[in-house]
């Protein structure tokens, strides 16, 4: 059964005054267990559970007067925490506290118990945390339901009905749209450097990864190696199907930090609608905008035809493919990881409805709904504390603030990105030097991290270094571990995002992701600069050198000294 209606859905009209029209039936994607799967018997009771009065002797529910739990509180974050002036903020010297959040909040509690409520419906403990329904907790369903159609996409998802469903997070998401359409022996498209845990999720049902190239902006639609070079000139002799679905990351991208424009959208969407590919956006970083046009000034104006509120902050988001998606192929993963905390375990798809009729029936016989524990305390602050408005205020200073930490972040590694070379001394007063840039970096567009490019092969030792028979990454693992080793400082090492094995081995490998989100504020300065030391250092060694500098068990030493700061390793769920 998929998530309740919201009360507007059925007069919901485009913001160009057409009527959306009927999503393509696509159901040729469907493999066979999907196709073959049927509705939950027991589920298909629960609609009767909901009447006012039944005498209910059907359904195996527990008790709700025997669970342990009589209420659940917390004290939570007003939607107002962050400072109103960190975009002002954001291109001077950061003092101690820039960009921390403030201590005002407020005392959330879930009664165990709400009399009156609509069965079904009641905000409790009773209620939340029995069996429900597999679209999840209606009243969060509907919240969620409300933000992502009518502000998230502004009513401009162009076909008729899009649905979501509930999901315990964007993998849960992801391995359910895996279970709908996989089959073994198919191709995936995904940038050349992306998410590990996509390629993972996908891999134990057979299917193989095609890599499209990526620029500054994200995936190439046109040139060689972009979508439409690697359709149009497909060898399934070579590499079998031709690859009906895409996995893809298109703001804040993971690991590259790249936003992808409505013009380049259009483009791959055109590509996607010919070679008949299915688009799984997954899009955990979508708040996280940090180009100018994100920035809103003012109001915006209002379509003569629409009476709904806009918020200028999601106004000015660079548009999701799901509003340029006009026949129906566009499967959008959204989570809460990032905007209140990955182990609340919860998001949404939002899809055509026979994508999300196909979703529900799987999540019946799997996870069912998120859990009630998350989904109580989650739909409580949304709804009754923040209310709308205070969730994209939230959304907003969550913004600021990440923006703030990667400005920081890239001020040190712009410092340090340079090494300076003695080349000749002629008395003490006299030299000679030259400058090496030992890395570079594009400021990231959005999202939670800054993708480095070490220029390895300008190092000194590094043909001495390959001529012993060792490898670039090899080298690079050297560096990588010389510098959690030494410096106490653990960046992400990029051939785990290459989308093969030869982009692993080879341009994958020249890079580090830093992440800028996980450690304390006033931190990052320092931590950026035990990373720029390290290369600056590891750039002065000789190829014994290279050879010798770290321990063969990786950073297992440097554990025994302090924590490693960690820069983006080990944290495999961003």
């Amino acid at each position: 059964m998929v998530a309740a209606e919201t009360p507007e859905a059925p007069a919901r009209r485009l913001e160009s005054g057409g009527e959306p029209t009927k999503p393509s039936d696509l159901s040729h994607h469907f493999n066979r267990v999907t196709r073959e799967r049927t509705a939950s018997s027991i589920k298909s009771l629960y609609k009767y559970f909901q009447v006012p009065g039944m005498m209910n002797l059907a359904g195996g529910l527990p008790f709700p007067g025997y669970f342990p739990y009589d209420t659940l509180e917390s004290a939570v974050s007003t939607s107002g925490r962050f400072p109103p002036n960190l975009i002002e903020q954001l291109n001077k010297p950061p003092s101690k506290d820039s960009g921390a959040p403030g201590t005002s909040s407020s005392h959330l509690i879930v009664p165990k118990f709400k009399p009156g409520g609509l069965p079904g419906a009641s905000i409790d403990v009773a209620t939340t945390l029995q069996y429900g329904q597999a679209s999840g907790f209606a009243p969060l369903a509907e919240f969620v339901k409300d933000f992502s159609i009518n502000h998230l996409h502004g009513g401009r998802i162009p076909y008729e009905d899009p649905e979501i469903l509930l999901t315990c997070g964007n993998t849960d998401g992801l391995g359910k749209v895996m279970q709908m359409i996989a089959e073994r022996g198919d191709n995936m498209l995904v940038e050349e450097y992306t998410y590990p845990n996509a390629i993972q999720t996908a891999d134990p049902y057979g299917v193989s990864t095609a890599p499209v190239k990526v620029d500054a902006e994200g995936m190439l639609a046109e040139g060689k190696g972009g979508l439409r070079d690697v359709l149009e000139n497909w060898d399934h002799r070579k590499f079998g199907r031709r690859p009906r679905f895409m996995y893809t990351v298109t703001i804040g991208q993971n690991p590259t930090g790249a936003n992808l424009s409505l013009q380049r959208r259009k483009e791959i969407y055109h590509l996607c609608e010919r070679y008949d590919v299915i688009i799984i956006e997954d899009d955990p970083y979508w708040y996280l905008q940090f180009t100018k046009s994100s920035r809103p000034k003012g109001a915006q104006t209002l379509p003569t035809n629409s009476t709904k509120k806009r918020y200028p902050f999601l106004e000015a988001l660079i548009p999701s493919y799901l509003t340029i998606d006009t026949s129906g192929r566009v499967i959008r993963l959204d989570t809460f990881s990032k905007a209140i905390a990955p182990g609340c375990r919860m998001g949404w798809i939002t899809a055509q409805p026979a994508f999300i009729e196909r979703l529900t029936r799987i999540t019946e016989s799997s996870t069912q709904s998120p859990s009630g524990f998350a989904q109580a305390m989650v739909v409580q602050l949304l709804r009754n504390i923040w209310g709308m408005d205070g969730w994209v205020g939230w959304l907003e200073g969550l913004r600021a603030a990440y923006e703030a930490r990667m400005r920081a972040m890239c001020r040190v590694l712009d410092a340090y990105k340079e090494s300076t070379v003695v080349l000749e001394s002629k008395d003490e007063d006299s030299v000679i030097v030259d400058k090496t840039k030992m890395y570079s970096f594009d400021e990231p567009m959005g999202g939670m991290f800054v993708w480095v490019h070490i220029h390895i092969a300008s190092h000194p030792a590094y043909s001495a270094y390959l001529a012993r028979g060792h490898t670039k990454r090899a080298m690079m693992n050297q560096l990588w571990k010389y510098g959690a080793e030494e410096h106490i400082c653990l960046p992400c090492p990029g051939w785990i995002f290459g989308a093969n094995k030869g982009i692993r081995e080879d341009s994958s490998a020249e890079f580090f992701r830093l992440c800028f989100a996980a450690i304390e504020a006033e931190k990052i300065e320092e931590a950026t600069e035990r990373f720029g030391r390290g290369i600056r250092e590891f750039w002065g060694f000789s190829v014994d050198e290279i050879e010798n500098c770290c321990s063969a068990d990786g950073v297992a030493e440097a554990q025994g000294k302090e924590a490693v700061w960690n820069m983006g390793y080990g944290g495999f769920g961003c």
